[in-house]
């Protein structure tokens, strides 16, 4: 965790990054939020995620606007400040402070708050680390294309994954995978690789559309399809893929073993190309 933090326009001590009681964020989650990996100091995908940081902002009309140079600056600042190379960029902007109601007023001044977590990535080749999942209701609000901190139901069910040794929780809505807590699942048979379509019921991930450039570049198939959970059972291969844990193999789900438990080809392959780009 970084030791300094920035909050409304001044970069102080993390212990002394205080907000007001009243911060529409801490009361009604009425905020969004943004996660951006950087290795070596450079940033992965910086230009997608705040494109995307802007159209949350618009989605729930919180006027915060910035440059992309002026918050680039701001990162580059918390790296130098806490010494800090590779990790993750945790930037959250809120509505402000407003006394309780649950109807906003116009004009509020937002909140926002930058800090860096240290990170250890999954990037490793020759060394990609597996992971096993469950599966679990999917119980988020309808507008999952938000990137909303009202993050209650992801708590719950990636505290479940957790209680169960597991790396993620894989959200099922009406009998269909939507996505993870924290990731866009996939899956691959017969060399088709198959993932749900982009549209409100799941976050459209950077890492995702970066994972879809890949594939059309080298000529793999893909449907962008829902995906039946007992699909998953028999698929070839899982992966999931995030910001912070890249092309993640997952091997087990609900103490089902895919692929007998060995990372496939087209997962270890997506997983080198994505990491080659991120060098």
């Amino acid at each position: 965790m970084s030791k300094i933090a920035y909050l409304n326009g001044r970069f102080v001590k993390l212990k002394d990054a205080k907000i007001n009681i009243e911060d529409r964020g801490f009361q009604f989650s009425d905020s969004i939020y943004e996660v951006i990996a950087f290795k070596n100091c450079k940033f992965i995908d910086l230009k997608f995620h705040l494109i995307r940081l802007r159209n949350s902002l618009k989605f729930i009309n919180i006027k915060y606007k910035f440059t992309n140079k002026n918050m680039e600056n701001k990162f580059f600042r918390l790296i130098s400040m806490n010494k800090i190379n590779s990790g993750l960029i945790y930037i959250q902007i809120t509505r402000g402070v407003q006394p309780r109601s649950h109807a906003y007023t116009i004009n509020l001044k937002p909140t926002i708050v930058i800090y860096i977590i240290k990170k250890n990535f999954n990037d490793k080749i020759n060394k990609l680390i597996s992971k096993t999942a469950i599966t679990y209701p999917d119980l988020r609000w309808k507008r999952r294309d938000i990137k909303s901190v009202s993050l209650l139901p992801n708590i719950l069910a990636a505290t479940e994954a957790s209680n169960k040794s597991s790396y993620e929780a894989i959200l099922i809505e009406n009998g269909y995978v939507t996505e993870g807590t924290a990731s866009n699942i996939w899956m691959v048979k017969n060399r088709i690789l198959k993932t749900h379509p982009a549209n409100s019921d799941i976050l459209r991930g950077i890492t995702r559309d970066s994972i879809k450039k890949l594939i059309k570049k080298y000529k793999l198939k893909l449907i962008e399809k829902k995906i039946k959970k007992e699909s998953l059972y028999i698929s070839d291969e899982v992966f999931l893929t995030s910001s912070s844990s890249f092309v993640t193999p997952i091997v087990k789900i609900d103490n089902k073993l895919i692929n007998k438990g060995k990372i496939g080809n087209i997962t270890m392959e997506l997983a080198r190309l994505y990491n080659l780009r991120t060098i």
